[in-house]
């Protein structure tokens, strides 16, 4: 089954119905809304530090959309759906950060 409304539902702590994504994500501009807060948010407001590592899926068609802009201090790892794990190429682009 597809991942996409379990990692909303996991980083905000919501059933996907209320995450507003209940289905796969294709490559379209698209993501988990600015509205909602992140695990990642509301551990930084208590001192914590996070941090992403794997496949985000939640958006990245605008920054804001982006792990690093949604609480997590770092991100490595791709943003799209699939990916090769050595060429890190999807869709013919390549696919892989490493942000600070």
């Amino acid at each position: 089954p597809p991942g996409s409304p379990t990692r909303p539902a996991i980083l905000t702590g919501r059933k996907p119905l209320h995450t507003g994504i209940n289905f796969w994500l294709p490559n379209i501009a698209a993501g988990l809304s600015l509205n909602e807060v992140t695990l990642a948010q509301v551990l930084n407001r208590r001192n914590f530090t996070s941090h992403a590592v794997g496949k985000w899926h939640l958006g990245f068609h605008k920054t804001p959309y982006t792990p690093t802009f949604r609480g997590f201090s770092s991100f490595y790892g791709y943003y799209e759906g699939s990916e090769d794990y050595y060429t890190h190429v999807t869709n013919g682009g390549f696919d892989f950060h490493d942000e600070r």
